[in-house]
């Protein structure tokens, strides 16, 4: 092509550009005349509105540009729209998506005025971390070390997690706990504008890390039983999927996906979307059709399989957890991780941790035999749960039995999830803590029933 040709072709695209700049002058006149017809003291976002914009561009979009392409341009869109609908007195502005965000509070961890309380609210393993992790706790050897970095990757771990598991300690990349590793899936693949699916009722945190990155979440339905099909899945998956999140054993409901229902998952996703399927409670699982290990990331490459020390192995103080995928996979998450991002005690306790697998069988059978009789309990009370493969019972009843048992227990001293910020406010999530703590909570709740 001669430089005169090409001259020419940078011309026509200039006078296509001057063409776009009056016509989004256009919208913007029309966005601002809107806006003095919407209620200031609300949002100005209606996302169910856009959503229609968009199905109707994507059916009429021609052109060489992808899909998503135009999903992000519009979502840009949307935004810069919603900005000038909106008036603050502040300079000082993030993205439309920061600005929504529901700060993620957990569960109750204190009663005022009770000082011996019985934590049932957060999902920690009630018999704590194995006893050979006292070893490590000297508190001299610890403060001697603190003015040293530790290793930069967590090799040591690595390598000990790599060994217990016979998987590839260079696919192994260590967070601040599994939620750290969640958020290295969203930077690394997702961009402003792009979507992010998670389960009806999955986990808060993850609408949370979608929105951090811009991206939309969508929702993909559960049934009855509170389980998420794969059919509800796909059909939330557009050409702005980037990402899916998916708890398996979920968080709150307790249910879980079977390998057969992953591998069908794995088998219809667009090869471009990548899963990751969130482990925190796998150690709990016995059931045989569940998948404990990483095979998956053999057979596909995108897919991220992530686990914790903080339920099963009782460190959730230390912060610490990890993930796994393909070689190509992982070298992209690596890439976004921070150095030194976890910490010399708890590589060290994690590691220590790992090498107890006798506490782990024992933390996974008193919570199986605990948990039958607990909810045995509540069934002679006329407390209905629902099957929860993982460390929590999952309570259904109506709003107002959940508030009336859940503030009884709160008066008690005993702290347990009503799950509004779930969209479950006629249900409750109990953790499992120890049989001691289980009786205290039945004679509670024989008072009230």
């Amino acid at each position: 092509m001669t430089d005169n040709k090409l001259e020419k072709l940078r011309q026509k695209i200039n006078e296509v550009d001057d063409k776009i700049l009056d016509l989004l002058a256009q919208r913007a006149s029309v966005v601002s005349e809107i806006g003095m017809h919407k209620d200031t003291n609300k949002t100005v976002v209606d996302l169910d509105r856009e959503q229609t914009i968009l199905n109707r561009l994507l059916h009429k979009t021609k052109g060489e540009y992808s899909k998503d392409t135009i999903i992000r341009i519009w979502r840009e869109l949307f935004q810069a729209s919603s900005k000038l609908q909106i008036s603050s007195d502040s300079l000082i502005q993030t993205k439309r998506s920061i600005n929504s965000i529901k700060i993620y509070k957990g569960g109750k961890s204190s009663v005022v005025g009770k000082n011996n309380i019985i934590k049932l609210s957060s999902n920690e393993s009630s018999l704590g971390p194995s006893s050979s992790i006292a070893e490590i706790g000297n508190l001299k050897n610890i403060t001697n070390s603190m003015n040293r970095y530790p290793e930069i990757s967590g090799l040591t771990l690595r390598k000990e997690i790599a060994k217990l598991n016979n998987i590839d300690p260079h696919r192994i990349i260590l967070g601040c706990g599994s939620d750290e590793t969640l958020l290295f899936a969203a930077l690394s693949f997702c961009k402003d504008g792009d979507e992010i699916i998670q389960a009806e009722h999955g986990f808060e945190m993850y609408p949370i890390i979608a929105k951090i990155v811009g991206a939309t979440p969508k929702y993909a339905k559960e049934d009855r039983r509170y389980k998420v099909s794969i059919e509800s899945i796909c059909d939330q998956v557009t050409e702005g999927t980037k990402l899916i999140y998916l708890a398996n054993p979920n968080n709150p409901t307790g249910t879980y996906l079977k390998r057969s229902e992953i591998v069908k998952l794995m088998q219809t996703l667009p090869k471009q979307v990548v899963l990751v399927l969130d482990g925190a409670y796998t150690e709990y699982v016995l059931e045989k059709d569940f998948d404990k290990g990483f095979s998956l990331t053999e057979e596909f490459e995108n897919i991220i399989l992530t686990r914790t020390f903080s339920k099963c192995y009782g460190l959730a103080g230390l912060r610490i957890g990890w993930c796994y995928a393909s070689s190509y996979v992982a070298s992209i998450l690596n890439k976004v991780k921070g150095p030194f991002n976890t910490t010399f005690i708890s590589q060290e306790m994690a590691i220590a941790a790992l090498k107890d697998q006798d506490h782990i069988e024992k933390v996974v059978n008193t919570n199986i035999e605990v948990k039958t009789w607990f909810e045995n309990e509540l069934k002679q009370l006329k407390i209905q749960t629902r099957p929860s493969v993982a460390n929590f019972s999952f309570v259904e009843t109506t709003q107002d039995q959940a508030e009336k048992i859940a503030n009884h227990l709160l008066e008690n001293g005993i702290l347990v999830r009503q799950l509004e910020s779930y969209n479950l406010p006629h249900c409750l999530r109990i953790t499992i803590g120890t049989k001691k703590e289980m009786e205290m909570t039945i004679k509670s709740l024989q008072k009230l029933i």
